[in-house]
């Protein structure tokens, strides 16, 4: 199934680009080099695959069976911050809580020989949703499709009461594989601030991205519908190609706590109404007025089986 202006989900796929979402490239304290030591316990380390502001990924290979898996090393320059370690060695214990097809996979978490902590988790072949928006606009049906994946795995992670509170474009992977309905499969990554509701810590903690967060993450006391409004932002940034809100950080923070955001359709005409309006629900400003993720879930399900349906019907006729 297409995903940009036509083109399917492969390794090759460039698709023409008619408008671009450009994101500010993080700044990483640390260059992507292969770690001193070559082995992470009954893991050899094979070749770097990608970097963040704390940690980097590496492709290794279980010595023993050949299993090939994904591990994320924190960086030493972050060793002695104590919030960042605790929260990647927690990541393991979300994952362990929690099992769905579209949530990644953490199967084990330990340190190396010096003491820095990593995961090992389970080998993704596909790409950042983030870097597939980059190439141009999506179309609305793979939209709807992710989406709606999207929120069945987070629906997954709040039955056992966590938030993930870092819901954006490059939190999700969208594998080389398709779904029994031919839409494309997709993966949430990194609980590194995910919180569970029951965490006495997590009133006192602003974790996120800003722009995507609710405003109630703003204040440092997330819930469940702050998920919602994180996928609400994300799939608005899909459609339109462009975040509901720029700006500075003072600016965000004023935007997402008081400001409504530009309804899509004015920024992409071919937007159902349908959509806009769960999108828009999905921004609200209270919790109370957003959807659960189920009901946002069932939404998302019932536009892409009716669009699917009107375009039967109109090859039929």
């Amino acid at each position: 199934m297409g995903l940009v202006r036509g083109h399917g989900v492969s390794r090759g796929t460039a698709g023409a680009v008619a408008q671009t979402v450009r994101r500010p490239n993080d700044t990483i304290p640390f260059e992507m080099k292969q770690p001193a030591a070559d082995r992470l316990g009954d893991y050899k380390l094979i070749a770097p695959l990608a970097r963040g502001g704390t940690a980097a990924v590496y492709l290794g290979e279980h010595a023993g069976t050949g299993e090939r898996v994904a591990l994320k090393i924190l960086d030493g320059y972050h060793a002695n911050h104590a919030a960042i370690v605790e929260r990647m060695l927690a990541e393991r214990e979300v994952a362990r809580r929690v099992r769905h097809s579209g949530l990644l996979e953490v199967h084990a978490a330990d340190r190396t020989d010096a003491g820095l902590p990593y995961l090992v988790m389970e080998l993704l072949d596909g790409e950042n949703l983030g870097d597939l928006a980059e190439r141009g606009p999506i179309q609305l049906d793979a939209v709807l499709a992710m989406s709606a994946q999207i929120a069945a795995a987070l629906r997954a992670l709040h039955a056992v009461g966590y938030v993930h509170c870092d819901v954006k474009v490059d939190n999700v992977f969208v594998l080389y594989r398709a779904t029994a309905a031919g839409w494309p499969s997709i993966k949430v990554i990194d609980y590194g601030v995910a919180r569970h509701v029951d965490d006495p810590d997590t009133d006192a903690m602003i974790a996120g991205t800003p722009a995507y967060m609710a405003p109630e993450q703003w204040r440092g006391a997330p819930v469940l519908k702050s998920d919602v409004y994180g996928l609400g932002c994300l799939m608005y940034e899909l459609v339109t190609g462009g975040q509901p809100f720029q700006g500075t950080l003072p600016q965000l923070m004023l935007a997402h706590c008081h400001q409504l955001a530009e309804r899509p359709s004015i920024l992409r005409s071919d937007v159902p109404a349908d959509l806009e309006r769960i999108i828009m629900r999905a921004l609200a400003k209270e919790p109370a007025m957003r959807p659960s993720m189920h009901e946002l879930e069932l939404e998302l399900v019932g536009i892409l089986h009716d669009r699917r349906g009107r375009e039967v019907l109109e090859a039929a006729s």
